[in-house]
């Protein structure tokens, strides 16, 4: 015996067609409508999207759902997972009266970290046994899905491939929250804050889109939209490691903690932007380049273990490529208690409010809610 096979019907297709020709198929059973369109959204007369046009959700195609789910039910006694636009109890409640026999959540979970997912579900069980709507209170009706425009005063040439944009606003951010940058119909990709005050990005060349931000020029126009993420709890003598672009993730830490430590590694001194920074901030600033331009040769697990020693720092935090978090948080847990160590590295990050679950890490956190710096009871 096969698995069940339950087939989406779109409202942009003849509904009464479409469930006879998955009748004939042998569908266990029906999803509606889950989106419709395509649409276009526009923010500054600019499409969003790179495809221009996409599936629309959330709470405007409520009514359309139902009107589905109500017609599918006069056509079919097949079972039907109704998803549109629910967000609270009462949607349930109309979609079960059109005839759907489950429930399908999306978009009303747009922003909540996990542990408000299972508040919010537990709390939606008992709205429906009880009668209430109380779980709506904890939608995030303020997520800032919304883009700011930015004009560039300065593109700050490091490398070939890594370079620094400042513009001329400054951002309202927490450390370790992140942004999403924006060139419309270019694409868009998320990235640490180097700075705030005024707002700085850190960036290297990776690809096509990177490459076009690497050719703006001053006056240009750039959109940003967030912040999101959240700020590790940590509060007393802080260790900053960071290694390549991972620097840009450190400084508002070290901003916003003034006894705070920093040992950062790059190949060369070109790659250690604002070195200078740091200095100015940190009680302690220990540097290592690959070919030994500036600090001690080597890469920053070199100097870890002799960095440790000398400072002992109650928290870490730690920012770069895979390879060095698993080296340094290997060393840092001889000293240092592992709820203590917080680590952030490079994940897929399209959404940025929790919906693709493209960032999750092997425990099902995902990183633009959850973290982006997890300790080790959260990878």
């Amino acid at each position: 015996m096969g698995k069940p096979i339950f087939v989406k019907i779109s409202p942009n297709l003849d509904i009464e067609k479409s469930i006879l020709a998955m009748k004939k198929g042998g569908a266990s059973g029906i999803v509606a409508i889950n989106t419709k369109g395509p649409e276009e959204i526009l923010f500054d007369d600019y499409p969003v999207l790179s495809n221009k046009k996409g599936g629309v959700s959330g709470i405007t195609i409520l009514e359309t759902g139902i009107k589905c789910v109500n017609r599918i039910r006069k056509i079919t006694n097949l079972p039907i997972i109704a998803c549109g636009g629910i967000s609270m109890a009462g949607d349930v409640r109309r979609y079960k009266k059109a005839g759907a026999n489950f429930w399908g959540i999306g978009s009303a979970l747009s922003g909540m970290s996990t542990d408000e997912i299972k508040i919010y579900f537990s709390m939606l069980e008992e709205d429906l046994n009880k009668g209430s709507n109380n779980a709506e209170r904890l939608l995030k009706a303020d997520l800032n899905m919304d883009y700011e425009k930015y004009r560039v005063n300065e593109n700050i040439k490091l490398k070939n491939d890594l370079f620094i944009l400042e513009l001329n606003k400054n951002i309202k951010i927490e450390p370790g929250q992140f942004i999403f940058a924006w060139l419309p119909q270019k694409g868009e990709k998320p990235f640490s804050v180097f700075d705030d005050k005024p707002t700085k990005l850190l960036i290297q060349k990776r690809g096509c889109f990177t490459e076009k931000l690497s050719k703006i020029k001053k006056g240009d126009t750039l959109y940003l939209r967030g912040p999101y993420g959240k700020s590790p709890n940590v509060n007393g003598k802080i260790l900053l490691v960071g290694g390549g672009t991972g620097i840009a993730a450190l400084y508002l830490f070290a901003k916003k903690n003034k006894d705070s430590i920093a040992l950062l590694g790059g190949k060369d001194k070109n790659c250690l932007a604002g070195i200078k920074k740091f200095n100015d901030l940190c009680k302690y600033v220990f540097v290592a380049t690959e070919n030994g331009e500036i600090g001690e040769k080597g890469i920053v697990t070199d100097l870890l273990r002799k960095v440790i020693k000398k400072t002992k720092p109650e928290y870490c935090i730690n920012c770069g490529p895979g390879q060095m978090i698993e080296a340094v948080v290997k060393e840092e847990k001889k000293y240092i208690a592992e709820e203590k160590i917080y680590s952030s590295q490079d994940t897929l990050t399209k959404c940025g409010i929790g919906l693709c679950g493209s960032c999750a890490t092997s425990k099902g956190l995902r990183s633009c809610v959850d973290g982006t710096f997890f300790n080790k009871d959260q990878i």
